[in-house]
Parts: structure tokens; C-alpha cells; sequence
């Protein structure tokens, strides 16, 4: 980072070296009339450096001590101030050094009298003034500029950061959520002495892994979210046994397609709390899942008893629709109760 920075500045002095030495050089006047035009310019780039020994300094003074000491502490007053000064006392050296050295030693000539015509040594003093703080604007503007973008940029991280830890606390609740009803369902299992049971006890294995190794990531492929909602399927199968009917449907043209982690799974895991857990008799749950085009469109319905009434949103359903609002703001969720069931449409576009 800082070897780029330094090239970046290299870059920048050498054209403004070639700039400002071209404009320097002597084209006219019979004092150079013998000599070509590239040694008129070797006579040019000569004064340059003269010119960039107290330019340079001058400039570095207003990027790293102005700018830190009075404009980023909003004393605007002094630090325009101080640059005017800074500009003023740099134009007298620049007349000084055209005067004492350019003129009489590199030029070889005395050089115009000030005395001699007052509108030109007027108009070369506003020139001067000009060049010294056209450099001096130039190079402050561009200072303003990159640490705007170091703002912008700051703003972003911590946006970013903020938004990590914020769906890391959700995916920690979530987590813990989903295993107390999963284990929920190996005590309905152990209760009824079934021989399910170890087979329950495995698919649990099965999603614990799943959690703890493929849920760090920003993203998984929706293949792996599928599995992971087909073995909890295969739980409540095993839970409910024969009066479960649980139906689900996938259409999707690409398996590698990136979702969060347990973004889908909290629905289902809402049709069966409302749904198969508050039936005594034959329930269903059905589930549709589509990915066509980068295009998520996901369906789930369950069954409930009509008197239930308004299904009361858990830390589950909470939890994931914070994350569709950080994952993917322009997601369409709709929760509808339609008395005999309750319907979850879920749309996401990647």
C-alpha cells in the first residue's frame, strides 16, 4: 500500500514536471535564437528542478500539516489563512529563484527589470501567483478527494461489519432454536419407545454437521439447503408416522446456485409447530421449491385447525425475516392465514 502510494506521488511531480518545463521553456527571444529546441528545453527542465526544490515542500506542508491541523478539525478560517500565506510566501521564492538563479545562471541572461515595465512585472507576478496556487489547489483537491474515499470507504466496513455481526447474533439464536425442536422431536420418539430412534438420532448427526461446518459461510448452495430440508423432513416423518402427509417439490435449473445458510428452513419449521404439533388427527404439510434463472420462489402450506386463529410470529420467523431484510432487501414475503391452513410465499431474486 505504501510502495503504490509512493509511486502515485513519483507519478503525479513527473508530470507535473513535464507540464510546467515545457511552459518554461525559452521558445522566443534572440538570446536563444542559436539554440535547438531540445536544448531549449534541457535549459527548461534545468529550471524545473530549481523550481520543484521548495515547490515540493511547499505543497507536502498543506497536505500533512494544514489539512490534518485545521481542516479536519473544521477550523476552516485558519486554514484558509494559512494556505493564502503559504501561496504568498512561496510566490516571493519562486520570483526570488527566477531572478537570482534561473535567469542570470542557467538562462545565462539578466533577465526582464522589474522597474523597466510595471505591467509586466505585474502580470509576472500574477502569473507566478497563479502557477503556485493552481499547484497548491490541485494537489489539496486531490488530497480532499482520497480521504473522502478512505471516508466512504471506512463507512462501508463498518456498515459491513455491523451487518456480520448482527446476522451472527440471529444465526446464533436461530441455531439453538431449531436444535430444541429437533430434540423435541427425539423425545416424542424415546417416549413412545420407537425404534425410530436411532435413526432420528442420525439425521440429527446429520444436520448438527451441517450447522457446525457449512453454516460459517456467507453462502452455501441450495442443493445443501435442500438436503437439509429433506432430513428434517424425514424427522417429523419419523415423529408423526403414518397421519403426516408431507409433500415437497423442487424445479431448479442450477444446484450450485449461492443462499444463506437456514434461510428456508424456519418455515418449516413454522408449519409444524402450527400445523402437525397442534393436530391429534391426520395433518399435512406441503412445500414447493423453484429456482429458475437466479429466481427463488418458495411455497410453504400447512394445515391448522380454523380456531386457532392469528398465528403468533416465533423467534424463528423473526429471526429470518431480519435476515431477508439484510440479505436481500428486495425479497417479497407474504404470511397468509386462510383458516383451514396457513401459507408462506417467499420470493427472492439473487
Amino acid at each position: 500500500m505504501m510502495k503504490r502510494r509512493i509511486l502515485l506521488h513519483l507519478a503525479f511531480w513527473f508530470a507535473y514536471a513535464l507540464y510546467d518545463g515545457y511552459l518554461a521553456a525559452p521558445m522566443a527571444g534572440s538570446s536563444f535564437a542559436s539554440l535547438s529546441f531540445g536544448e531549449r528545453l534541457q535549459l527548461a527542465y534545468t529550471a524545473e528542478l530549481c523550481l520543484l526544490a521548495f515547490k515540493i515542500p511547499a505543497v507536502y506542508l498543506v497536505l500533512y500539516v494544514l489539512v490534518p491541523r485545521y481542516f479536519r478539525n473544521k477550523n476552516l478560517f485558519v486554514f484558509f489563512v494559512s494556505l493564502a500565506v503559504t501561496a504568498a510566501v512561496v510566490t516571493v521564492i519562486n520570483q526570488m529563484v527566477w531572478y537570482k538563479i534561473i535567469y542570470p545562471i542557467i538562462y545565462g541572461v539578466s533577465g526582464p527589470e522589474p522597474s523597466a515595465n510595471f505591467a509586466h512585472a505585474v502580470f509576472r507576478w500574477l502569473w507566478s501567483s497563479f502557477d503556485i496556487l493552481m499547484l497548491l489547489g490541485v494537489t489539496t483537491a486531490l488530497k480532499f478527494f482520497r480521504l473522502r474515499l478512505q471516508a466512504t470507504e471506512r463507512e462501508k466496513q463498518l456498515m459491513e461489519e455491523k451487518l456480520q455481526s448482527e446476522l451472527n447474533f440471529l444465526r446464533a439464536q436461530t441455531n439453538p432454536h431449531f436444535l430444541f425442536n429437533t430434540l423435541n422431536n427425539l423425545y416424542h420418539l424415546a417416549r413412545k419407545r420407537s425404534t425410530d430412534t436411532p435413526d432420528a438420532i442420525l439425521k440429527l448427526s446429520d444436520l448438527l454437521r451441517f450447522m457446525l461446518y457449512e453454516c460459517t459461510t456467507p453462502n452455501i448452495r441450495i442443493s445443501q439447503e435442500i438436503k437439509v430440508i429433506r432430513d428434517y423432513l424425514e424427522l417429523e416423518r419419523l415423529r408423526y408416522g403414518d397421519r403426516l402427509r408431507a409433500d415437497f417439490q423442487v424445479e431448479v435449473d442450477d444446484e450450485d446456485q449461492p443462499i444463506a445458510p437456514l434461510l428456508l428452513l424456519p418455515f418449516v419449521e413454522n408449519a409444524f409447530k402450527h400445523g402437525a404439533s397442534e393436530s391429534r388427527g391426520e395433518t399435512w404439510v406441503r412445500i414447493f421449491l423453484k429456482v429458475k434463472n437466479g429466481a427463488l420462489d418458495f411455497r410453504v402450506e400447512n394445515a391448522k385447525d380454523p380456531g386457532d386463529g392469528q398465528i403468533e410470529e416465533g423467534i424463528g420467523l423473526k429471526n429470518v425475516k431480519r435476515q431477508l431484510e439484510l440479505l436481500y432487501p428486495e425479497h417479497e414475503l407474504s404470511l397468509d392465514n386462510q383458516g383451514n391452513s396457513f401459507v408462506v410465499n417467499l420470493k427472492i431474486t439473487t
